[in-house]
């Protein structure tokens, strides 16, 4: 599992966690510590960097810490394995009470360029309804508040298009790949409502759980974590409405609640790879449902297999993000009039920094029910 994990994500993108998970992997002592109270998994991988990390935060003057920070070259490995071995209890016990919420906020370049997407079918369908963002797993909510964000969308030295707040703290920068072209942001209808639906609900206000936020970004990448403090600072001063609840049990409750003079958008980021098929399958039952009876959105930026009912990319499309993270698919269906269209809307890396945009928001592949 930390192979695959090293080779498919941590390679050439956060190399102290690559040199970590490849020393893991030959390490039987280590692997069964970590795997001893939960199945060997990419996700149980991630999880027990984040618990090992959070331990780095709370001890900021230790040698690992100052590692983790990019202040020296070391090699954290020898470091990490101590810290393993002696705290081996604590770390399972976050393991047992913790779930991976990464919270990536370089994912709202892409759900932006998709809401902006949905607007323009809205406009060109006579409707100008400001949009209601009812986000699944949301963690702290932070990828709630994207339009609060400023993003440039580049590539090579162009900037090809850009949205948002200029003068956010928050800063995205999204590589655009492919030729297709990208239209940018134009026409997104403002965003009226936003609230998120979480059975473990972040509190960013609480040390701890701001901690925990902290500790799911991985050391050494730039700007991610001055990315995240940034989009934390937005967050206490204007949270988001979150919902302690489930999404197959409390996902209709919600949508029930949004009122008829906003246009609602369900979407999920790397949280339906967390819910069994079955479960999967049954939030898009809810959201084919809802749609049957009144207009809806369902955006999913998820691993392909995640997402079954949005269209396969082609071999050539896959191609284009073969060499940098675990493939994302942004898949966009949408009810209108009764009448259900999906689409994949785009390839990104996982944590945004790049996107081939195939959507072409004139055109949709229908699909029924």
């Amino acid at each position: 599992m930390f192979l695959v994990l090293a080779d498919q994500d941590l390679a050439g993108y956060c190399p102290i966690y690559e040199r970590i998970a490849r020393s893991i992997a030959e390490d039987d002592e280590i692997l069964s510590l970590i795997t001893e109270h939960r199945p060997g998994s990419t996700r149980t991988a991630v999880l027990a960097l984040g618990a090992t990390h959070d331990l780095v935060l709370r001890d900021p003057d230790s040698e690992l810490a100052a590692i983790y920070r990019g202040e020296n070259n070391d090699d954290p490995w020898p470091l990490f394995r101590a810290l393993i071995i002696d705290n081996a209890p604590a770390i399972a016990a976050t393991m047992r009470t913790r779930t991976t919420q990464t919270n990536e906020v370089g994912r709202s370049a892409n759900l932006l360029a998709v809401y902006a997407s949905i607007s323009r079918r809205l406009t060109r369908h006579g409707d100008d309804r400001p949009l209601a963002i009812i986000e699944i797993g949301p963690s702290a909510g932070l990828n709630l508040l994207a339009d609060r964000f400023h993003v440039e969308y580049f590539a090579g030295d162009t900037v090809i298009g850009s949205g948002g707040d200029p003068a956010s703290r928050v800063q995205l920068r999204c590589e655009l790949r492919g030729t297709t072209s990208f239209p940018g942001l134009a026409g997104m209808h403002p965003i009226a409502d936003r609230s998120g639906l979480d059975p473990a609900p972040i509190d960013i206000t609480d040390p701890d759980d701001a901690r925990w936020l902290r500790a799911c970004v991985w050391p050494g990448v730039p700007d991610r974590p001055e990315r995240l403090a940034a989009a934390i600072e937005i967050a206490r001063h204007d949270p988001p409405v979150l919902h302690h609840g489930d999404a197959v049990q409390d996902l209709g409750a919600l949508l029930d609640s949004i009122p008829d003079h906003v246009f609602p958008i369900v979407t999920s980021t790397w949280v339906l790879a967390y819910l069994s098929r079955d479960a999967r399958l049954q939030v898009c039952e809810i959201i084919d449902r809802f749609g049957e009876g009144r207009d809806i959105a369902f955006v999913t930026g998820e691993a392909p297999s995640s997402a079954p009912w949005v269209p396969e990319l082609s071999t050539d499309q896959l191609a284009l993000g073969t060499d940098d993270g675990t493939p994302t698919v942004f898949g966009l269906r949408m009810w209108l009039d009764g009448r259900c269209h999906t689409s994949a809307a785009a390839l990104c890396h996982p944590h945004g920094r790049w996107m081939a945009w195939f959507d072409n928001d004139s055109e949709m592949e229908q699909r029924h029910g």
